[in-house]
């Protein structure tokens, strides 16, 4: 039943991808930003499978009891404040330039040879390090619930969101996302519900958690301060300039559906959150010999013992929906840095749509391979690495784009300096610093920040990069002059 139910939504998401292969038709527009048509309540479901990833749903659980409550709350909650700022400083400035990508959006404020180059390599870095992640989580479902082979599951869940991705694109993703969307909230609340009466008295569940797991509900017991205000930072950082989220706003229909997306997203992902880390995780603490399992079987254990065949099936779909689509948004977002930010901008500006989408589809092979390939040798924690891809994104972009959107005196010069001094100091803590986890990102945005400024203030900003500025935020095109 388990595996039956597993290959028919396997069947589905290849099937919308080629029914959107058919409305693509070689259109970039169409290819990476499904037409700037997509509806608010689409797109809510979609943001929310965007970044409702395997690490949400699955290795959440025992991330969890493992390195306590703490950590996923400061996750969670930044991640919810993230939704608001992206909402109130983001969306709209980004609609106003009416591109697809970030290095669109960078492209378009600073016009910086360095940056074209720059942003779609650290795009893709990152992103493949996020695909290592989600793919890990594939082969752990695959294991646990269908008793595949771990090497085997990554290949063909793999395998299967590159094929719907390089189909259809961006609307291949996003009518994916919205099935994936409502089947994580559906069958999430769902366990919750049956984990929450499958114990005689959940009071004493949570006893018998903080019993077992003392980490659980203590602040510094498996991980450092730091680290949860790494993650809280983290997560609320990066929401404004995750490259497939932003595709999502340049995919909306119009800035107020962008806004009401992500808004009704983020109480989607609170749902799937407080779920998780508030009854799934208790409840698992009580299964016997539960400490001697890996995290990130932990979600699949407690699975097996409460729920019904049928609905472990169902649950093993959901965790691989949320391990596709985010991961299917991710591929699109280093095909569009590829195809369209490096190969449309600098290698072969007369590039025709045709050629464009083309190099876009052979890059979604290519990057899903390697990622493929990598995700063989899986690590320890999904969602560590997972942070840890996205606070190197949020080091390298946050400073440029808000100060960029915000801040009339920041120069091309002081982005450029700015984003290669946030990648390069996050990496150099993260490869070479023994810092407590996801802390890396705490020297990074700073120095972003402080390289930015300084950079910026060397010299006034010129006439084209004010008209640009004002473009963004909405303001006369012949504003001048000053610091807003």
């Amino acid at each position: 039943m388990t595996l039956i139910m597993v290959l028919g939504y396997f069947v589905v998401t290849v099937l919308l991808g080629w029914l959107a292969k058919r409305r693509v038709r070689q259109s970039t527009d169409q290819f990476f930003i499904a037409g700037r048509a997509v509806g608010t309540f689409t797109n809510s479901w979609a943001f929310l499978a965007t970044l409702a990833s395997g690490g949400t749903i699955m290795a959440a659980v025992g991330m969890t009891l493992f390195l306590g409550l703490p950590y996923t709350v400061s996750l969670a909650a930044g991640a919810t404040f993230g939704f608001a700022v992206a909402a109130l400083l983001v969306a709209r400035p980004l609609r106003r330039v009416g591109k697809y990508t970030v290095p669109d959006f960078f492209n378009e404020r600073f016009n910086n040879p360095l940056i074209k180059v720059t942003a779609p390599i650290i795009i893709v870095i990152a992103s493949a390090a996020y695909m290592v992640a989600q793919l890990t989580g594939s082969g752990i479902v695959a294991s646990a619930i269908l008793g595949w082979d771990y090497k085997l599951g990554v290949l063909v869940t793999g395998v299967i969101f590159v094929l719907y991705t390089s189909l259809g694109g961006f609307l291949s993703v996003t009518w994916n996302d919205v099935l994936q969307g409502v089947l994580m909230v559906v069958m999430v609340v769902t366990f919750a519900v049956v984990a929450y009466f499958s114990v005689p008295s959940f009071g004493d569940v949570y006893v018998q958690a903080t019993n077992e797991f003392p980490s659980y509900g203590a602040v510094g017991g498996a991980l450092s301060s730091w680290s949860y205000i790494g993650g809280f930072v983290t997560s609320a950082t990066s929401i404004c300039v995750l490259p497939h989220v932003i595709m999502r706003v340049y995919s909306a229909r119009s800035t107020r559906s962008a806004r009401l997306s992500l808004n009704y997203a983020m109480i989607l992902y609170g749902v799937i959150v407080l779920s998780v880390a508030f009854v799934l995780a208790p409840v698992a603490a009580t299964l016997p010999n539960i400490a001697e399992l890996k995290p990130d079987a932990v979600f699949f254990a407690l699975s097996a013992s409460v729920l019904s065949p049928a609905l472990q099936g169902l649950m093993a779909a959901a965790v691989l929906a949320a391990v596709m689509s985010t991961t299917a948004g991710l591929l699109m977002a280093c095909n569009s840095a590829i195809g369209n930010d490096l190969y449309a901008r600098v290698i072969n500006p007369r590039a025709s749509s045709k050629q464009v989408v083309r190099v876009a589809t052979m890059s979604t092979w290519a990057i899903g391979i390697i990622a493929i390939v990598l995700a063989l040798n899986p690590p320890e924690f999904l969602v560590v690495l997972y942070v840890a891809a996205v606070g190197f994104l949020a080091s390298a972009f946050f400073a440029p784009m808000i100060l960029g959107i915000w801040w009339r005196r920041c120069t091309s010069t002081g982005a450029a300096a700015g984003m290669v001094a946030g990648a390069g100091s996050f990496l150099a803590c993260y490869l070479s610093l023994d810092l407590p986890d996801s802390s890396e990102v705490l020297i990074g945005i700073p120095v972003s920040i402080a390289v930015t400024v300084l950079a910026s203030l060397t010299r006034r900003p010129s006439a084209q990069e004010q008209a640009v500025v004002a473009k963004v935020r909405g303001t006369a095109t012949n504003a001048t002059g000053g610091d807003h």
